[in-house]
This record gives C-alpha cells, structure tokens and sequence, in this order.
C-alpha cells in the first residue's frame, strides 16, 4: 500500500491522506475531492494531474508551481492567488475558472480554454498564450467595439500608453467601457455600449492593470492585435 498525503504549504499540516496499491498523487486528489476535503493551501508542487476532472476544485492559495495540468478540467475551479508558475496547462479546460491573483508567470497555456475566466490581477508574465482558445472573448470584444467605433483608436492609444484599468469604469485609467467614456465625454452607463461585467470583453479586460503596456502585458499586447485587426476590417 502507498499512502499519500497533500499537506498545507505553509503549516505543513495534513489535509487529506489516502491510502492502495499504486497509489499516485493524482488519484489522492481526485479522491481528495470526492471526499469534499478543503485543498485550499495545498502543496502540489510539480504534481502530474494532467487530464484530471478538477472542475469546481478549491485550490485556491496551492502551490500549483510546475505541476502538469495539462489537459486537465479546471473549469469553475477556485485557482484565486494560486501559485502556478511555470505549470504546464497545455490543453488546459479553464472556462469559468477563478484565477484573481494567481501567479501563472511563464506557465504554459497554448491551447488552454480561458472563456469566462476571471484574470483579475493575475500575473502572466512570460506565459505562453499561444492558441489559447479566446476566439468568444475576441468576437464579444469586436461586437462591443463596432457599437463605439470611432473611440477605438482613443482606446487603442490608452492601451499603448499604460492607461486602462480593467477593473475601474471611472478615473483617469479605466476599463474597456470607462474608457470609451471618457473619450466621449460622457457617463460610462450613458453610452449606447452598455457596461456589462459578466460580459466576455469586461472579464478580459480584468487582467489588465494600469501599467500594463503591450511590451509588458500579454493581455495588452493580444488586445492591441486584436484592436489593429478590427481597424484593418473597418478601414478606420
């Protein structure tokens, strides 16, 4: 029998043990979750979880660094203030996952499904976004900006500048709709745009920090691609 136990990063103290014959990390989670245990805090660092249903998981605060999770189902997943640097997530399911503050610095998340997740402050420096499936996010973002089209170059400059907040419609450094408001000199819920925070763009949006430029931030700098894209289609 090989028994396994998933300890709290910082305390050291047991959070669930499991117990057979070829018993690996992986099923000790699964079966950790089955069990309702609280993983919140966990030590899973380098753990192979890849192609594991952890949909609705509580991870949050775990020490997810260079763990596989490659292919696995994280969608709704609680991954808030997570450490998932360097984490392979290729392939990864994150539709609707929590990633407030987690830290997925040079994690790998080609061909990953982000729709719905929530970016706000997350760190993704150095990850790999490459095929990451955001095609809802950017069809939701190019209907959003054909309803305020002549500010998308006032958009545009701000994102180059460091100047949007995602997480503010008001100030001088604001949202995708709070933005556009001030380009137009009006109340961000006057616009024709509505503001809309379950929206897909809102949600996007959320992972861009005042600072943040396209040399900076690759939700920037995917935005900006995106914006020259849309421009290029309506010849602006």
């Amino acid at each position: 029998m090989i028994k396994i136990e998933i300890k709290n990063r910082w305390t050291g103290k047991v959070l669930f043990e499991y117990s057979k014959e070829n018993n690996t990390i992986r099923e000790t989670v699964l079966e950790a979750l089955k069990s309702r245990a609280n993983l919140s805090d966990a030590d899973l660092i380098g753990a192979n979880l890849s192609r594991a249903n952890l949909s609705c998981a509580n991870l949050s605060r775990a020490n997810l660094s260079r763990a596989n999770l490659s292919r696995a189902n994280l969608s709704d997943a609680n991954l808030s203030r997570a450490d998932l640097i360097r984490a392979n997530l290729i392939g990864a399911d994150l539709i609707g996952a929590d990633l407030i503050d987690a830290d997925l610095s040079r994690a790998n998340l080609s061909d990953a499904d982000l729709i719905g997740a929530n970016l706000i402050g997350a760190d993704l420096i150095g990850a790999d976004l490459s095929r990451a499936n955001l095609s809802r996010i950017k069809y939701d973002f190019f209907g959003r900006m054909l309803m305020q089209k002549n500010e998308i170059l006032a958009l545009r400059q701000s994102l180059i500048d460091g100047k949007v907040d995602g997480s503010s419609y008001t100030g001088e450094c604001c949202c995708f709709v709070g933005t556009i408001a001030n380009v137009c000199h009006k109340e961000y819920n006057n616009l024709a745009l509505k503001p809309d925070s379950d929206s897909e763009t809102e949600r996007w949006f959320l992972g861009i920090r005042e600072g943040d430029t396209p040399e900076t931030s690759q939700i920037s700098k995917i935005t900006l691609e995106w914006i020259d894209e849309f421009l290029m289609l309506i010849k602006i």
